[in-house]
């Protein structure tokens, strides 16, 4: 087994790699970890792996399966958003990271998502050092990337639960 982390295995990582990349290949490159994250946890939470793989579920799916198992259902609307997202810039060549597109997508996070993305928005600034422009101001694009980031804590936030459960379920 391999000991070396993929790229964007850490948050810094993860925004420097779609900071480097075009609209598509962010929007691509970003649903890729965050589906990667979601079926972590859903192989966390099923019994039967095997089993969970020959479903072959579809990314929305994934999530309806994710929320059935446990994970906060104020999560499903934000993920159903991104990945129908991906689905529109995986079929179109045209597609574009619009002031609208995006605006839909913040506006599909739960209350405490958009908090994480205007925290994660101020702190990382302030470790810079640096009087950024508001959050609305933003490009599409660096909204996008705040967007996925908190997107992907919070299903690393859950992937923590489960583990942590699982362990003191262990301990026993």
């Amino acid at each position: 087994m391999s000991t070396s982390q993929p790229a964007g295995s850490t948050i810094e990582d993860f925004i420097k790699v779609l900071n480097g990349e075009d609209e598509l290949g962010a929007v691509i490159r970003a649903h890729i970890h965050i589906e990667a994250l979601l079926l972590e946890l859903l192989r966390l939470l099923v019994k039967d792996e095997e089993a969970l793989r020959r479903l072959n579920l579809e990314f929305s799916q994934s999530v309806d399966l994710a929320i059935a198992l446990g994970l906060g259902p104020e999560h499903a609307k934000g993920l159903r958003a991104f990945g129908k997202l991906r689905n529109e810039f995986a079929h179109d060549l045209n597609s574009k990271l619009s002031d609208s597109r995006i605006n839909n997508l913040y506006e599909s996070l739960s209350t405490t998502d958009k908090e994480v993305v205007q925290l994660a928005y101020a702190r990382t600034n302030s470790q810079l050092g640096v009087s950024p422009p508001s959050f609305k101001d933003l490009t599409p694009k660096e909204k996008f990337v705040l967007i996925a980031v908190a997107l992907r804590s919070m299903l690393q936030v859950a992937l923590l639960e489960v583990r942590k459960a699982g362990d003191s379920m262990q301990a026993k």
